[in-house]
């Protein structure tokens, strides 16, 4: 039934301007399940710490010879791992997998020392030490610090899971707000051992965590505290967020609207709908739903590896049983027409029942009150996680989870 998701916080240390040690964490990050830390050095080197256990990994890109210092590194999708950019002094983006480039600036004002990715990955936030913030891509401006006094220079930024604003951070551990990312407290005017390098927003985007040079961790809102990289004894210079390699799957759905939970969520909208992670196609139809298609996949990877997702109703499924499927892939087209999309966790083979029909947390009754079942809330919470709205819940949830079934809110 897979293992308990939590959030994966990864630590970023670097012994040369030219190597970037994030290769290594998210490749590692990738093999792994549950949660924990990671610290990186260029070496290749990296170290995961799940609850008591550490863990030792392989695998480090290195540039050669930029054309200015590297500065730090975002990925393309924090959730998912698979690409990322390495970002210059001079605000340039090198890129591997499918992340984007830029050469940067000709004369920048102040040296660049982070960045965000936005949602879909075609764009980008780009912060300087004086707190200029620069777009590209499909990146909106919020908002600056540049050109207003500073106590401490800028030191890096996050992005809310939206897209619609960002923080940037400073040494100091203070907190600058734009757009719609909400301010959850700081580190400003308090003691610090090293000063902060970095942060990461939380896949919700209520909350954040902050580190310092020494590996220190500092959560505030709904961030949890997992550990700290203090005792591997190495230089930190960022962090970043992981969720057991998973994506909003509605993202690029148009009109995305949120209706009840049930067997599982309920959506109106049309446009590509993604698989969550890596996984294999089970099934694609089933004449007994709506529409006609029952698109079932059974997750590889992450804190619900094998367990099977479902995608049904009015979609026009675009991939075939047998087929490998990453969250890249769109598993189908949802179309305009009632009623839309029901997703949600599927009973095994996958052929057409929900886990929650099959466990008996729905029925008739529970059909004509629109109540929502404990697997629906549950896959509701997950999609929630992921960046998607939350479906409607019309009355009390019906049964419950069994034991070790992931859970998708913060744990203490």
């Amino acid at each position: 039934m897979g293992t308990p998701g939590r959030h994966r916080l990864v630590l970023r240390a670097v012994r040369s301007a030219l190597a970037c040690a994030f290769a290594a964490s998210t490749a590692t990050a990738a093999a792994v399940t549950t949660w924990g830390v990671t610290t990186a050095s260029a070496s290749g080197e990296a170290r995961v710490v799940q609850a008591t256990a550490v863990h030792e990994a392989t695998g480090v890109h290195a540039v050669h010879a930029p054309a200015a210092p590297t500065v730090g590194v975002h990925a393309q999708s924090v959730l998912d791992g698979h690409s990322y950019s390495l970002i210059t002094a001079r605000g340039g983006l090198i890129g591997f997998g499918a992340a984007i480039s830029s050469s940067g600036l000709t004369n920048p004002t102040s040296p660049f020392v982070g960045g965000a990715p936005t949602p879909d990955g075609k764009g980008a936030w780009i912060v300087a030490a004086s707190g200029a913030v620069e777009v590209l891509g499909d990146a909106s401006f919020y908002g600056s610090m540049g050109g207003q006094h500073l106590d401490q220079p800028i030191v890096g930024m996050a992005a809310t899971p939206t897209g619609g604003g960002y923080w940037l951070v400073a040494a100091d551990g203070g907190i600058f707000s734009f757009g719609d990312a909400s301010f959850y407290g700081s580190m400003g005017g308090q003691h610090l051992d090293q000063p902060i390098v970095g942060m990461a927003a939380t896949p919700t985007g209520g909350g954040y965590w902050l580190v310092a040079a020494d590996g220190g961790v500092f959560p505030f809102g709904d961030a949890p505290f997992f550990g700290s990289g203090v005792s591997f004894g190495r230089t930190v210079v960022g962090i970043a967020q992981e969720l057991g390699g998973y994506q909003d799957p509605l993202r690029a759905v148009s009109g995305l609207t949120p209706e009840r939970v049930d067997q599982g969520v309920d959506y109106a909208g049309s446009g590509p709908i993604y698989a969550i992670g890596d996984g294999v196609v089970l099934n694609t139809t089933n004449p007994g739903w709506p529409g006609g298609a029952f698109i079932a996949y059974q997750l590889s990877d992450g804190p619900a590896a094998g367990d099977i997702v479902y995608v049904a109703e009015n979609v026009v499924p675009r991939v075939t049983v047998g087929q490998q499927v990453n969250s890249d892939t769109v598993v189908g087209t949802l179309l305009d027409t009632f009623p839309h999309l029901e997703t949600g966790w599927a009973n095994p083979p996958g052929t057409g029942e929900s886990l929650a029909r099959a466990m008996g947390e729905w029925s008739t009754a529970a059909e004509i009150d629109s109540l929502p079942t404990a697997y629906g809330a549950n896959f509701s919470q997950l999609l929630t996680m992921l960046g998607a709205p939350a479906g409607v819940m019309m009355g009390p949830v019906q049964g419950a989870m069994p034991a070790g079934w992931p859970s998708w809110v913060p744990v203490d």
